[in-house]
């Protein structure tokens, strides 16, 4: 079923139709509808729910004789195909109907794709969606060690009456790491964890359970020379989590590559999304960038202890020059993920997640936006402007997810050393 509405730019008073393709979680939340104005380049925000868009729709009535409305195609859950972005409809062609899921299946994904995509997002509607803000809500609290009113509001968020206070900030990190690992794997597909977390980090993983508590701590104090990993993901990890996993309903539409086992989009044709912006989507990228880049010593360091049987042994020749972990960990992020490029092991596992091109262009406002085909060009050399990378905002958004998925798994790697090595 769709439904259509129609909205203004509140800047230029530029007339959108909106076709809402109501799906089976389209009115159990409110979500997110962003895009950029092609008449001036306002950011329109707006969210649709049970009671419809906010803020309030346009008056605007369509006749037969009225010129073409510039219409976008919105899903929740799905990609929107090109044929539904951005066009300009007339009164006959904006009252045809369109299923977004049927509209996939031409060229894109297969029936049995989108029905394991759907049975994925059934799993994060049930066990995910409804809790998305615990995270932001407890953090503060969390972090000034209050631990009766950690309590209370862990119990408020999940409406559990009756409820037994913890009793240390020990157990509120235990609490909230506990949370951190459910949500986890309610975030991360089957297809993603056959292709990326079974095998690299289960390895890593099986290290610390198998090592002595002894070998741990050599592990966690040669990595503490660099900057205690404690404090890494107590300080930046946690808030920037919180942050992301709050807003992860705005990277749905990307997810059903990962959990179809897709990693190249262009096959799948050009596929638009319309639930967050450019802006946010390089942002996000960006500030993710930088926390995971000092994770990057922790995977680098287990996976040389797990192929090469020493933490300051690098399985890749082209490190073997540094000086140990250490070395490695005080090397410039940009000049770190580079040196892992020829790190087949690593590299295979980071994917898009560690894209340097793409954090350069959005660090220093490189970033070019085509909002009518949603092309990205990525000016990644501030001082040769003729460099540029392209791409598409439903990549970003992608690499966005698979760069949250990764760095949740290296804090519960990280968190694991450092309860072993007490």
């Amino acid at each position: 079923m769709v439904q259509r509405g129609y909205v203004e730019c509140p800047t230029c008073g530029k007339l959108y139709q909106l076709k809402i393709q109501v799906d089976q979680n389209i009115r159990l939340y409110d979500w997110p509808i962003c895009f950029e104005c092609i008449d001036c380049g306002d950011i329109l925000n707006f969210t649709y729910s049970k009671k419809g868009f906010f803020p309030k729709q346009s008056n605007y009535k369509p006749a037969p004789d009225d010129e073409p409305v510039t219409t976008i195609g919105y899903s929740s859950s799905l990609p929107v195909t090109d044929d539904i972005y951005m066009k300009e409809l007339n009164y006959a062609e904006s009252i045809v109907k369109f299923s977004l899921f049927m509209n996939l299946q031409y060229g894109h994904f297969s029936p049995e794709e989108l029905h394991e995509f759907d049975i994925f997002l059934i799993q994060m509607q049930n066990n995910l969606l409804p809790f998305k803000g615990v995270f932001q809500a407890l953090f503060p609290i969390l972090k000034k060690g209050n631990v009766k009113a950690f309590s209370k509001k862990a119990a408020l968020f999940f409406d559990i009456k009756d409820y037994k206070e913890l009793s240390s900030a020990q157990d509120m990190f235990d609490y909230y790491f506990e949370l951190l690992e459910k949500t986890y794997i309610n975030l991360c597909p089957q297809a993603y964890s056959d292709n990326y977390h079974n095998k690299f980090i289960v390895p890593l993983g099986d290290w610390i359970n198998k090592a002595s508590k002894a070998e741990v701590k050599g592990l966690k104090d040669k990595l503490d020379e660099s900057g205690k990993i404690s404090l890494w993901y107590k300080e930046e990890v946690l808030p920037y989590l919180a942050r992301m996993i709050n807003d992860v309903h705005k990277l749905i539409p990307s997810m059903i590559y990962s959990s179809v086992g897709e990693s190249d989009l262009k096959r799948r044709g050009d596929l638009k999304i319309v639930t967050l912006s450019c802006k946010e989507a390089t942002d996000y990228y960006k500030d993710g960038y930088e926390v995971f880049a000092k994770g990057l010593k922790i995977l680098v360091g287990l996976n040389n202890i797990v192929e090469n049987g020493s933490i300051d042994s690098f399985a890749n020749p082209q490190l073997r020059s540094l000086a140990g972990i250490t070395a490695f960990a005080q090397l410039k992020s940009g000049l770190m993920v580079n040196q892992l490029s020829d790190y087949t092991t690593i590299s295979n596992y980071l994917d898009d997640a560690m894209n340097n091109r793409v954090r350069n262009a959005a660090s220093h406002d490189g970033i070019e936006y085509d909002a009518s085909n949603q092309q990205v060009h990525c000016h990644y050399d501030a001082t040769d402007k003729t460099k540029v990378f392209e791409t598409n905002l439903i990549s970003i958004s992608r690499m966005c997810y698979l760069q949250l998925l990764h760095i949740i798994e290296v804090t519960l790697l990280a968190r694991k050393i450092v309860e072993k090595a007490k």
